[in-house]
């Protein structure tokens, strides 16, 4: 018995020295996963998820341990969201890993990204106790580099949009004129107004940019007397118009008609008089269709007939005269020579326009200049302070860019597609595509909206919207969204198609040919990409898209 006692006291005391002898080793690299691995950049950040797998017997039952994901670059490191795991010994509210069995656990970690996390080395770093006691838990490496490929997305290379202008090249100018008639009378008499028309018409004659096209000619009497002595009266005083125009030599061709009683003139002219009853003679001109029973109702408001006779009916004894001359305008070539010699003469239509075809033609620089003059001649014109702000933007010159579109939303552009659209370009050069979004919700009508919210979508990290919304576009953005879905040969065939291929085009067309594996087109692309800009040797460098091509002479003699 006493054997047995002692058996098992000895066993008891062999359970309790070995149970406190567990201790908390460091940490193995082979432990955790990390999914993606290598990091990548999306939306502006670095995300992903630590899978850690703790051994059996490894997790001490009195441990806890607090994990903390670091990303360390050159100049500085980034702090995750740090995570408790506990022991099974251990009162608290953390996850709880075995002893005996180990565990697996999970935790996400989210940087926001700096261009130095490129070459980078995600770490963890471990602030851990043991009977409430600290111990020294080394920091563990568990992921190297961060592939920055989405970041070539680059909003300078969407063209902004420009206001249109209403240029109209020809134009017209009517002058008008009226011959007044005494009641019943068709005998014409001339005035100032006449006569102006007809120097008008002879002055065209004479001048090479103008046109007669022709003059209109409506006699007409008052809706008083009866129809048929009013329609031989408005007829007579046709007739008498056109001889008196003749003989003032007005070569215009005339076009002529008479009104027996003109109605419809004498309706518009009581709405816009304060005629006592106009009320009432309003209605009746509305109830009676007869011309007769109508004349009848109103001379039966004796008071009112009686103003009417004296106000309104004389003003519709009249032969009423339009002149039209077409005015030819300024050739392309004319606009061309004064914008760039004498930019005020012109309107703002007409300024708008030449910049439109110095710009088509190539001359981008005399666009600018235009476009300029413009913005300051016309400062409360909206369009032209949008077209400023889309210079601006195309030269590279942000804080310009957005000083000219604020005036075009204080001059009435807030609601325009072109300005909003262009306020959402800036919002994506500021990496904040949430709000280019609400820019974008306002620029429908805009030709290039797919293209700014395909960037969009990848600056939100939203792939497949990207493709959907650049849809045939062959630009450098329209091929980096099919290479972040790794669909790289759509990729390569949008980026062969580029009309103005750039530096960017080629590295691009550079990670595609390393994605492919096709080692002569990458080393090909590259040296183009290098010799447009040189910036690109040092990205390639540390670029993880041509991890596996860093160690090669060949790729070495491209960088260097």
């Amino acid at each position: 018995m006493k054997k047995s006692l002692l058996r098992v006291g000895m066993g008891m005391l062999l359970v309790a020295a070995f149970a406190s002898c567990q201790k908390l080793g460091p940490m193995k690299a082979e432990y955790f996963t990390v999914n993606p691995n290598p990091l990548e950049v999306k939306a502006g950040k670095v995300e992903g998820t630590i899978t850690a797998n703790f051994p059996e017997k490894y997790f001490a039952e009195k441990a806890v341990v607090e994990v903390t994901p670091v990303l360390k670059y050159k100049g500085g490191e980034a702090l995750g969201t740090p995570v408790s795991y506990q022991g099974t010994k251990v009162q608290g509210n953390d996850q709880t890993i075995q002893y005996k069995a180990g565990g697996t656990v999970t935790q996400g970690f989210s940087f926001d990204y700096v261009p130095e996390m490129a070459e980078s080395v995600l770490s963890l770093r471990f602030k851990a106790t043991l009977k409430d006691k600290e111990v020294q838990v080394p920091e563990v490496d568990i992921a190297i580099g961060c592939i920055a490929t989405s970041t070539l997305a680059d909003a300078s290379s969407v063209s902004p949009a420009f206001a249109k202008d209403k240029f109209v090249r020809d134009t017209k100018e009517v002058t008008e004129a009226d011959i007044m008639f005494a009641i019943q009378k068709s005998d014409v008499k001339a005035n100032d107004d006449v006569k102006s028309l007809n120097d008008a018409a002879a002055a065209a004659q004479n001048d090479a940019k103008k046109t007669v096209e022709g003059l209109a000619l409506i006699s007409a009497a008052s809706p008083d007397g009866g129809f048929e002595l009013n329609e031989k009266l408005a007829a007579s005083r046709e007739k008498n118009t056109q001889s008196f125009l003749k003989k003032q030599k007005n070569q215009a061709a005339i076009d002529a008609k008479y009104i027996a009683q003109d109605w419809e003139g004498f309706q518009k002219l009581v709405q816009e008089s304060s005629v006592k009853d106009k009320d009432l003679i309003l209605r009746v001109l509305g109830t009676y269709q007869d011309i007769e029973q109508r004349e009848k109702e109103i001379k039966n408001l004796s008071a009112a007939y009686t103003e009417l006779a004296s106000d309104i009916l004389p003003k519709l004894r009249r032969s009423h005269l339009a002149l039209t001359i077409n005015v030819a305008g300024k050739t392309d070539a004319e606009l061309l020579e004064i914008a760039k010699s004498n930019s005020d003469s012109l309107t703002v239509e007409e300024l708008m326009y030449a910049a439109k075809l110095a710009c088509t033609s190539g001359n981008k620089e005399d666009a600018a200049k235009f476009t300029a003059a413009n913005a300051t001649q016309n400062p409360s014109d909206w369009r032209t302070q949008n077209n400023q702000g889309a210079v601006n933007f195309t030269s590279g010159d942000l804080n310009a860019t957005k000083s000219a579109l604020n005036n075009s939303v204080n001059n009435g552009g807030a609601n325009e597609p072109e300005t909003n659209f262009n306020l959402g370009l800036v919002a994506l050069s500021e990496n904040q595509p949430n709000q280019a979004q609400q820019y974008f919700g306002k620029a429908a009508g805009v030709e290039q909206l797919g293209e700014g919210q395909g960037l969009m979508y990848i600056q939100q990290g939203e792939y497949a919207k990207a493709v959907s919304s650049f849809g045939n576009a062959s630009t450098n953005n329209a091929a980096l969204a099919q290479m972040l879905v790794n669909n790289n040969d759509k990729a390569i065939s949008i980026l062969n198609n580029v009309s103005e291929k750039d530096a960017t085009t080629y590295y691009l067309l550079a990670v595609c040919s390393a994605r492919t594996a096709s080692d002569s087109q990458l080393y090909s692309s590259l040296s183009q990409a290098i010799s447009l800009n040189p910036d690109y040797s040092a990205r390639a460098k540390s670029d993880l898209e041509f991890g596996k091509y860093w160690t090669l002479d060949s790729f070495k003699n491209v960088v260097k």
